[in-house]
């Protein structure tokens, strides 16, 4: 290796330490340097005297560096706007030109995406995909972000998202982060598209199963997924489906309110009423506690409660007042 190449290496890998060890509030240095070793890299052919690999790595990082430092500014200024944004998306499609990486592709739709250009965010995953069949992570964020922008109506394009998320599982049938992604969009989607209920089904029942396990990263947060899955049931009017999940949710939360709700809401719907003012009455003093769309039912246990109470008191008192009688 030539010493010129050791040289650009060697200084290409210090400024990425360093962009690691940096806030984004101080990018801004380091990506004049970047800008500047690519000057010197790239002016009077010399890019021949650099690998491509490299060289490619070099546009990545000063675009992310570019990116990072008009997010900061960004955020700092209120502003809507990227000072660097025709100089960043350049410098990413030159990386991508050099290599085709899937890091490459993500970050360039990452920044799209936060620029607003939301058709040119999904079109540069679609490209990658084109281009290379795709992996689990883009074909994932194709048909999360394709999804997220469908019209209720356009149903080509929301099929378009169902069949990348298919082929996003095919490829990872494990990936966690494909499955709460798409689930993420779907929970309001399938309110409008009743077709779509078959994959939040397919994703909640395998998010939850990717969370069970202890070691899980997701563990904690096992119980709101058997409410999530409960609720999905519910909108899909399966209330007896929806109380197995719901007790599951209970099992590893147990003071959940919500998930209190969502029981007594299924065993009102499947006339066991005497289950539903159990759960319903957990809420007495504390109606606010109670979703609106439950309220009156709640209205309607607490009220057979008090009665049943009353009536209760009332033959109590009548049995006392009948010895002392005697």
């Amino acid at each position: 290796m030539n010493q010129e190449k050791q040289l650009f290496l060697k200084t290409l890998s210090e400024l990425q330490t360093r962009k690691k060890t940096t806030d984004r509030k101080k990018y801004g240095p380091l990506a004049e340097e970047a800008e500047a070793l690519l000057q010197t890299y790239t002016a009077n052919d010399g890019i021949a005297e650099i690998d491509q690999e490299a060289l490619s790595e070099l546009y990545f990082l000063t675009a992310e560096l570019l990116f990072g430092n008009d997010l900061a500014t960004r955020t700092a200024t209120r502003s809507k706007t990227l000072a660097n944004e025709e100089k960043t998306l350049e410098y990413y499609n030159k990386a991508i030109e050099l290599l085709d990486k899937e890091d490459y592709s993500c970050g360039l739709w990452n920044f799209l995406s936060t620029a607003g250009h939301t058709d040119e965010s999904i079109a540069a995953l679609e490209r990658f995909i084109e281009r290379t069949g795709g992996t689990a992570k883009v074909l994932s964020l194709a048909a999360e972000y394709i999804l997220m922008y469908a019209d209720s109506e356009d149903t080509e394009t929301i099929q378009k998202s169902v069949d990348y998320f298919y082929r996003a599982i095919e490829k990872e049938p494990d990936r966690y982060d494909t499955y709460w992604a798409f689930w993420t969009d779907l929970e309001e989607a399938v309110d409008v598209c009743p077709d779509l209920f078959k994959e939040a089904l397919l994703c909640l029942n395998k998010v939850i199963e990717l969370s069970i396990p202890e070691t899980s990263k997701n563990h904690n947060t096992l119980g709101n997924r058997y409410f999530d899955l409960a609720l999905l049931y519910i909108k899909m009017e399966e209330y007896s489906k929806a109380i197995e999940p719901a007790k599951k949710g209970l099992a590893v939360c147990e003071q959940s309110n919500y998930g209190k709700t969502l029981l007594a809401h299924c065993y009102h719907m499947t006339n066991q009423p005497k289950l539903a003012a159990k759960y319903y009455l957990t809420f007495a003093n504390a109606q606010d506690v109670v979703p609106s769309e439950y309220r009156s039912e709640y209205h309607l246990y607490l009220n057979r409660y008090e009665q049943n109470n009353k009536s209760l008191w009332g033959r109590l008192k009548k049995f006392v007042s009948s010895i002392f009688k005697r």
